[in-house]
């Protein structure tokens, strides 16, 4: 009887220690996401946010390596820069950089990015975005933010662009050009910057702004880099190419498609690299998730047609 008491009070004793403690819960992080050496986003969107939730695009031939919120894109692999070994009989300047085709200029550390073929080619970028009115001015996009900077901002309905961080160009696109573009819920924008004219235009929707003259030449190097520091809302289709868009193609953008087809020769949204800045979610775009759930409700509908003809079968 001793024994069994004794053995009663151990287990008693014992069992508080075997109980596993309760899993403390972990704060989420947002994880830092680096896109493959390719992909096709048609069909997805980005939902960003102003704080420290923005997004970069490149082409996927195009290398660069800086975490944010530095600005020291570098081309190609760290270190590039060689010196001569001694006793050497091998001309200078003929190194390659590593895991490329491309060889190193003199007197440089970066290489010109193989989608251009020349540095005063002129620039055309059109995107679709969706944000309210609590935010009514916001830096939209910067391009090629190392070589040749170039910046737009919205504020209501202007848009301002920027240039080498000291001139600047106001675009108010107000004149009504195309009437077949119907209402969208996303608002689709188009810049073109016509270097040999020195001409920038704006574009939104079915209206665009007046042709202006820059007030100093902008030279696009062409580094095919576009960075979206991030605002409340939504951003798809990111196309960039490297010379002025015709009207015939900025009303196929316009118009999604509908009369003819589109794709940045720069920047592509079907052939991208992306590179997460922290709180940017990647997800199906809103046309996609309407498409999804027209097609679920299609199932359904189906399903309770064959369901009610099995029953008609049994009686």
């Amino acid at each position: 009887m001793k024994m069994e008491l004794l053995f009663v009070l151990s287990l008693m004793v014992f069992m508080p220690t075997m109980v596993e403690p309760a899993p403390t819960e972990e704060r989420p992080t947002w994880p830092r996401t680096t896109g493959s050496s390719e992909i096709n986003l048609d069909g997805r969107m980005f939902t960003l946010s102003r704080n420290y939730g923005g997004v970069i695009f490149y082409h996927p031939n195009y290398h660069f390596q800086t975490p944010y919120p530095t600005r020291s894109y570098k081309v190609g692999a760290p270190n590039t820069t060689t010196t001569k070994p001694p006793n050497t009989t091998k001309p200078p300047n003929t190194t390659k950089h590593p895991n490329t085709t491309t060889t190193k200029h003199p007197n440089t550390t970066t290489t010109k990015a193989t989608t251009t073929q020349s540095p005063t080619r002129s620039v055309s970028v059109c995107l679709r975005y969706m944000t309210d009115a609590v935010q009514p001015t916001f830096p939209l996009f910067t391009l090629s933010p190392d070589t040749s900077s170039l910046s737009l901002q919205r504020s209501f309905d202007t848009f301002m662009l920027s240039y080498y961080d000291s001139f600047s160009v106001d675009l108010q696109p107000i004149v009504h050009l195309w009437p077949d573009i119907k209402q969208d819920i996303w608002t689709s924008v188009c810049l073109t910057v016509d270097t040999s004219k020195s001409v920038v235009q704006m574009f939104s929707g079915g209206y665009m702004s007046p042709r202006k003259v820059m007030p100093y030449q902008y030279v696009w190097s062409g580094e095919p880099v576009i960075s979206f520091p991030g605002f409340d809302g939504q951003l798809t289709d990111v196309q960039v190419w490297d010379y002025p868009l015709r009207y015939k193609d900025i009303f196929y953008y316009m118009s999604r498609s509908y009369y003819g087809s589109y794709s940045g020769s720069v920047i592509s949204w079907s052939y991208i690299r992306y590179d997460n800045r922290g709180r940017a979610v990647l997800e199906d775009n809103f046309d996609m998730r309407a498409k999804v759930e027209q097609e679920s409700r299609r199932k359904e509908k189906k399903m309770r047609f064959f369901s009610v003809e099995e029953n008609k079968l049994l009686l």
